[in-house]
Order: structure tokens, then C-alpha cells, then sequence
């Protein structure tokens, strides 16, 4: 019971979405608090019964301050005025201590004058020697003037050795301060510089991996185009031999990158009204799509919200797609992934929205002990939960995790504005499972296809490979032409690349999922793209794309996913 209590007092406005250094900070500096009020109370206790009415009303008037600094002066945030302040309390306490020696030994009060101003360094850094250096000004200037019986006084010679020894110490102080200072200067370039190198190295293999799977992926299609009955043994045998030497380099590719850590792709948030219960049934399809099951996932909603909200779906899509496969990773039953969503603050106009995933897992305090060395900077290949502690970081908020009895409990905020115009029909416990209305399919050979392709060589070679089986395909150089043709006209398929100038595909595909959400018309939009590392299947389906092939692909694949989304 004790030493939770002390727990909570050394942690007193400790928040979670503060860096490591600065929580390190904030629980010393409550320390501090804790051993200055423990022994003022006790000097207070000593003075009373000594009958020294003066040391007790200031020592009682300087614990008042103490205790009023540390429970209203926000330590988190204004921590270097915070620990200026407890030390002039402390310089007084001292001063005091110097003023009222009360039978108490002087080398102990001396002691704690020596002892000062490494402390004042700790605290504060190179702005705390400066009390410390006022307290030696201050005691140098009653040591000459005629002090109460109470007082210590030194003669000329020990005067001389205290004083000379403060100021050495004051000196090796700001000697230490600098040395930590610099060193941690050039721990910080060092990391910055190698961080720098390991994004440069990302940067390479990923535009390496994207070139090579283009070509790549161009010589399967124009292999499948050349590859029929009019070609003689000898060439289809020469033709065998290139399919061979292609599959060969892809999967030669495919080992490559497997050594890369990008980061996520590049993220543009995108605000719009939404209804959070459409958001979790996409989740839900993204999560099927790439082979979980309902028995893997459960959620369930208590925040009761009946307006749509204002914010960005995307980052919600992308946010629970990347949480659930990373605390997937961990579990060891059978039991589901539980997704709870509940409201934490909510105004009129305002909600704020906690979701909580829970895992079943004999591996709980690993998985917390993952979350807390992303939060603390350290990055892991292709890891998830890394893609989504970069995310939660853009919009100001974190990703919290603790232990449970039989796992692990992972969960963020989000602050979202309602939408007084919309109501959801969505009620508390209704069922996320819907079913879509039905439509009529449509042959691939009649239905309207956008293709959204940058490259002209690739263009060609698509074409070709389609222009046989479908009758008109439209095709647009980049996303912004993409985003003009479909305000146009009524397409039955996109074929979206992700990487174009102007505007790629991950923000054109989000556009596009904005003008539908005004009206019930939805496009299937099949990203087709070279992008194939970590978390950019993931952060394309969050984006809104409904199906995904990364290349290199063959014809009869691409065919395949064209009839599967137009039947």
C-alpha cells in the first residue's frame, strides 16, 4: 500500500505521451519534492520542540511553498521552472540551516552546501548553478556581517577552506554539466547520422526493389503475350527459358528487400464527415482480405455515438489494420483479438474515442515491452506496430500498452469533431457484419476501366495485355487526371498505381472514397503497384484500395482480380 502510494507521487503528472528523457526527468525533479517536504517537515517537528519559533515559521512558510509548488505547477510542462524553483527553496532551507545552527553539527550543514551544486546541475542543468553560486554569494556576505548566537561563524582561515572548497565545487559542476552536455550533443548527432544512413539505405532498396519489379514484372506480361500456339518448339522452348530466368530474379528481388526497414508510406491525412461503424466494417474487410477470420477479431461499441464524426478514416483504417496484425503476432490461443471502442470525453460538439485491442497471450509482457521500446524511439523492421506508433505520433496521440492476468491490453485515443448534419443509424451492439446490397454483374469485356499509370511503357504493356479481352479502357498519367475522368464519367474498375508525380496514388484513391461517401456509388480500385515492403499492402488497403497486386504479376492474375471485383 506504502509503496504504491510513494509510486503515485514519484509519477505525479507523469504523462504517457511524453518522451522517455523528459518522464525521467519529471519523476526526479518529484523525488526531489519528496526527500525537500519529508525533511522540512521534520526540521519544523525539531524546531517546535527546540522552541525556535522563527526557524519553525520559516521553515513552515517554505514547506507551504513547496507543497503548493508540486501540486499546482505542472512539473511535465513547466519543468524547468519547477526545478528553479524547489532549488531556491532548498537554498533557503540551507540558508536557514546556516542562519539557526540549533546545537546541530556545522560540518553537516557545510556538507550540504558542498553537496548543492552537483545537485543543482542535475536538476537544472547549466541554469541551476546559478542558485547555487547566489547561495555561496549570499552566505559569504553574512559570514562578515555580525550574526545571532544561533549562527555559524567561521574564522578567516576556515572561512578561506569552505568558501575556496564551494568554489571548486561550483567549477567541477559546470565542468560536469558541459562534458554531459557535449556528450549528449554528439550522441545525438551520432544517432541522427545514423538514422540518416538507414533511411538513405531504405530509400535505395525501396526505389531498387520498385525499378526491378517493373521490369520484372514487364517481362512476365510481354512473356505472356508471346506465349501461344503460333510460336515453333524451339521458340517456345527459348520462351520457357525467359519465364524461368525471370522467376528466377524475382524471387532473387524478394530476398533483397526482405533485408529493408522503410517506413511507413508516405502519409497525407485527409479530413472528412464519416460514420465510424462503415470504418470498422472496411477494418473488418481489409483484416479477411489479407486471411483473418471472424473468430479472429471481436468487437464491440460503447461509445453510443449516433452522428457521423469529423476526422480522417484513413488514419482509423490504417491505425486499427496495423494494431490488430501486430498484437495478432503475439497471440497463442484461440480466443480473438478484442477491439473495444469507447468514448473517454464527449461535448457537444466533441468526442474522444479510446481503442482498446485485448490479446490472449502467454507472451503479454513481451508485447508491452515492444510497445515501450517504439515509444522510446527504437525502431523494428516491418514491424506493424511500428507503422502504427509513427501514425499516432503525427496526429498527437500514443500508443499505450500493460500487462494483463492473461495478456496484453494495447490502446490509443483519437479526438474527433461530430457532424451535427449526419445521424448514423448504427446502434450500441448492432452487428458490424452487414450485408451489401446486390447488384448485376458485369462481363469484363463491358465494363469501363480507368487505368492510373505514370509510365508509358507500362501503359502499353497493360494495354496490350487487356485490349483482347475488354473494350474500353480509359487511362489517366497520374491521380489528379485520374480524379478528373472519374468526376466525368462512370467507370466499373480502377486500376490505381501508387507511386505517380502530382498526386500519387494513396491520396487519389482517398479522394475518390470522399466524393463517394456523398452518394451510394462505389468503385472497386485494384492498387497495382511495384510497392511491395512492409506495411504498403496494408497501408493501401487502409487508404481505401480494395484489392492489391503487387508486381511482378502475370495476365491471368490481373484478369482474375478484374472479374472477381465486377461479378
Amino acid at each position: 500500500m506504502f509503496l504504491r502510494f510513494l509510486q503515485k507521487i514519484i509519477s505525479f503528472r507523469v504523462d504517457e505521451t511524453m518522451e522517455q528523457a523528459v518522464v525521467n526527468r519529471v519523476r526526479r525533479i518529484n523525488i526531489y519534492y519528496l526527500i525537500l517536504i519529508t525533511m522540512l517537515c521534520f526540521s519544523i517537528l525539531y524546531s517546535y520542540l527546540a522552541d525556535v519559533s522563527s526557524m519553525s515559521l520559516i521553515n513552515g512558510i517554505v514547506l507551504a511553498l513547496a507543497v503548493a509548488t508540486f501540486l499546482f505547477l505542472p512539473v511535465g510542462r513547466r519543468s524547468n521552472l519547477s526545478s528553479m524553483l524547489v532549488l531556491v527553496l532548498t537554498a533557503l532551507i540551507i540558508l536557514n540551516a546556516y542562519l539557526f545552527n540549533m546545537g546541530v553539527a556545522s560540518v553537516l550543514i557545510l556538507a550540504f552546501y558542498l553537496i548543492f551544486p552537483l545537485l543543482a546541475v542535475s536538476m537544472n542543468g547549466r541554469q541551476g548553478i546559478y542558485v547555487p553560486i547566489l547561495l555561496g554569494i549570499a552566505t559569504l556576505i553574512l559570514n562578515s556581517l555580525p550574526l545571532p548566537e544561533t549562527a555559524i561563524h567561521l574564522d578567516l582561515y576556515n572561512a578561506l577552506l569552505f568558501f575556496t572548497s564551494y568554489a571548486l565545487v561550483v567549477a567541477v559542476s559546470i565542468y560536469v554539466e558541459r562534458t554531459n552536455r557535449e556528450l549528449l550533443t554528439r550522441l545525438k548527432d551520432s544517432k541522427s547520422q545514423v538514422e540518416h544512413k538507414m533511411v538513405e539505405k531504405d530509400e535505395f532498396i525501396s526505389k531498387l526493389s520498385h525499378k526491378l519489379r517493373t521490369s520484372l514484372s514487364n517481362i512476365a506480361l510481354i512473356n505472356s503475350l508471346v506465349h501461344d500456339e503460333r510460336l515453333s518448339n524451339e521458340q517456345m522452348e527459348l520462351m520457357e527459358t525467359l519465364k524461368a530466368s525471370t522467376n528466377l530474379l524475382i524471387k532473387d528481388v524478394n530476398n533483397i528487400v526482405e533485408i529493408a526497414s522503410p517506413g511507413i508510406v508516405d502519409y497525407k491525412r485527409s479530413i472528412t464527415s464519416f460514420d465510424l461503424s462503415s470504418v470498422l466494417e472496411e477494418s473488418i474487410s481489409i483484416l479477411k482480405s489479407g486471411g483473418s477470420s471472424m473468430e479472429d477479431i471481436s468487437i464491440s461499441r460503447l461509445d453510443k455515438l449516433k452522428n457521423f464524426i469529423i476526422g480522417d478514416p484513413g488514419l482509423v483504417r490504417s491505425l486499427i489494420v496495423n494494431i490488430f496484425y501486430g498484437v495478432n503476432d503475439y497471440r497463442t490461443d484461440t480466443d480473438p483479438v478484442q477491439i473495444q471502442i469507447r468514448s473517454l470525453k464527449e461535448s457537444s460538439g466533441h468526442v474522444r474515442l479510446e481503442f482498446a485491442f485485448k490479446v490472449s497471450t502467454i507472451n503479454g509482457i513481451a508485447l508491452v515491452d515492444h510497445v515501450r521500446s517504439l515509444q522510446q524511439g527504437n525502431t523494428h523492421s516491418g514491424s506493424n506496430l511500428t507503422n502504427a506508433v509513427a501514425l499516432l505520433l503525427e496526429s498527437e496521440s500514443t500508443l499505450s500498452a500493460v500487462p494483463e492476468n492473461q495478456g496484453a491490453s494495447l490502446s490509443f485515443f483519437q479526438d474527433f469533431t461530430k457532424d451535427p448534419t449526419k445521424i448514423t443509424a448504427q446502434e450500441a451492439g448492432t452487428s458490424l457484419e452487414t450485408t451489401q446490397p446486390g447488384k448485376a454483374g458485369i462481363a469484363l469485356k463491358d465494363a469501363k476501366i480507368l487505368l492510373v499509370e505514370d509510365n508509358l511503357i507500362n501503359q502499353k504493356i497493360v494495354l496490350l495485355s487487356l485490349n483482347k479481352l475488354v473494350n474500353r479502357i480509359d487511362v489517366a498519367s497520374n491521380g489528379k487526371q485520374a480524379l478528373e475522368m472519374f468526376g466525368l464519367k462512370q467507370y466499373d474498375l480502377i486500376l490505381m498505381d501508387i507511386m505517380m508525380p502530382i498526386m500519387d496514388g494513396i491520396m487519389a484513391t482517398q479522394k475518390i472514397r470522399e466524393i463517394e461517401s456523398t452518394s451510394d456509388r462505389h468503385v472497386p480500385i485494384v492498387a497495382v503497384t511495384a510497392n511491395a515492403l512492409a506495411g504498403d499492402r496494408e497501408n493501401c488497403l487502409a487508404a481505401g484500395v480494395d484489392d492489391y497486386i503487387a508486381k511482378p504479376f502475370t495476365t491471368e492474375m490481373l484478369i482474375r482480380k478484374m472479374r472477381n471485383w465486377l461479378a
